[in-house]
């Protein structure tokens, strides 16, 4: 389709190009939230540990890429590990989740899980994890993703965040990411 700019006046010229700017800014926009809000970056590192120096908290894997999944086949998991490497116990107040469709549990020795943990701020609060890690032990993570939480646009890449904060505000955030198909 050809637009005649000939029969258009510099007002709806001048409209068009305002508007067109303005929805490039919003995309532009939600791709460097979405790039920050998950501090994730494809194929680059992923480190394990921030916040203070002193963090006693480390993980071996700290990102897992599920690959091609399919929303009909439903929830897709996986279980990251966290070690304390201090002398000293380690409490751990919190435990959430970047996205409202991925929840985190806290997978006990004895087989229990404790949670769900889930977003912040989003259908109600997040209960606490109040879990303490032992010098020189190791808490399991599990990360579960919905494909189906974001209906039928949610197809396409996603990455999503489980981030385990402890008393110090030091954190541990587990990544992954999927390609979602119907």
């Amino acid at each position: 389709m050809l637009i005649n700019l000939k029969f258009m006046d510099k007002k709806t010229i001048v409209s068009l190009v305002v508007i067109l700017i303005g929805i490039t800014g919003v995309v532009w926009w939600s791709k460097v939230a979405d790039s920050r809000a998950l501090n994730a970056s494809v194929g680059g590192s992923h480190p394990a540990i921030t916040g203070t120096p002193g963090n006693k908290l480390t993980a071996e894997e700290t990102f897992y890429d599920f690959g091609k999944i399919s929303m009909k086949d439903g929830n897709v998991s996986k279980t990251f590990k966290v070690t304390n490497s201090g002398t000293e116990d380690i409490s751990v107040p919190s435990l959430y989740t970047s996205c409202m469709c991925t929840n985190a549990y806290i997978l006990n020795a004895d087989g229990t899980k404790k949670g769900p943990f889930g977003m912040p701020g989003h259908g109600g609060t997040v209960p606490k994890a109040n879990a303490v890690i032992k010098a020189g032990e190791s808490l399991e993570i599990e990360a579960v993703y919905d494909p189906n939480a974001h209906g039928p646009a949610g197809v396409g890449l996603i990455e999503r965040s489980v981030i385990l904060e402890d008393e110090n505000k030091n954190i541990v955030e587990f990544k992954f990411r999927a390609s979602v198909t119907p």
